[in-house]
């Protein structure tokens, strides 16, 4: 979709796009407010406001699904407090109530300091994006993470494991490629073992992560990542009652 992001798709990218996309993004629309139009509404606008941002330059730098899905419970809140006065669903609300003020995408992905990160995290399929996007980035609970990707909850269990061990892995190919020299090269290995086993394995590892800064952040990226898998795992969460059936959704 690399031409409509430059400002001159056609009518034809656009409705291609729309058509892969619009059933998840309307099944997750639907988890976001209690009347069905109102998610029908939703769904129409996070494609309008998503292809504008495009058009202008903005937008989803990766799959559209993630990007869509946040237009969609931002715009649910947005209209919640506003002329609308559209009923939000109670996760939702809750969300809101609790959550904090800087946008998610700015949260995590947006710092330059991450840039391993996003570089690691756009390697990975869209399927591992989005349900990454889903439960690390907006803290879904697992039921409606589920729901998003047309899962059960024990498909989402799989899905997100192996993503996780997919941004890990990601993650450390991408600082291997960024290191600055053979030493670094060589400890890169190491770190994703010492995070695993929750401390720093070795004394040769320990003086080189003393001494060289890069590697030294990335240990610490790593081992932040790892706590946050581990907190949003949907099978350490559980699932909730009432969760809804699997769609059929590819994702």
């Amino acid at each position: 979709m690399a031409g409509y992001r430059s400002g001159g798709g056609s009518p034809a990218a656009a409705d291609l796009l729309y058509r892969r996309h619009h059933a998840a993004t309307l099944r997750y629309a639907r988890t976001c407010c209690r009347d069905p139009h109102d998610a029908e509404d939703l769904t129409s606008e996070a494609f309008f406001r998503t292809f504008r941002a495009v058009r202008s330059g903005g937008g989803p730098r990766g799959p559209w699904r993630p990007y869509l899905l946040t237009v969609v419970r931002h715009t649910a809140m947005e209209w919640s407090a506003g002329e609308r006065r559209v009923l939000l669903t109670a996760d939702v609300a809750f969300w809101r109530e609790h959550a904090t003020t800087a946008d998610p995408e700015q949260r995590v992905v947006a710092r330059e300091d991450r840039r391993l990160l996003i570089r690691g995290f756009r390697a990975l399929p869209e399927r591992w994006q989005t349900v990454l996007w889903l439960t690390l980035v907006e803290e879904e609970p697992p039921h409606r993470a589920a729901v998003a990707l047309g899962l059960s909850p024990s498909g989402l269990t799989s899905l997100a494991f192996r993503a996780r061990e997919g941004l890990r892995e990601s993650y450390l190919r991408a600082h291997l490629e960024s290191a600055r020299d053979d030493r670094c090269r060589h400890y890169s290995g190491l770190l994703g073992a010492s995070v695993r086993h929750g401390g720093v394995r070795g004394r040769a590892l320990a003086r080189h992560l003393a001494d060289c800064a890069f590697c030294s952040h990335a240990h610490q990226e790593l081992a932040g990542l790892n706590a946050a898998m581990r907190t949003a795992s949907p099978a350490a969460s559980g699932t909730a009652s009432g969760t809804a059936s699997p769609a059929g959704s590819r994702g």
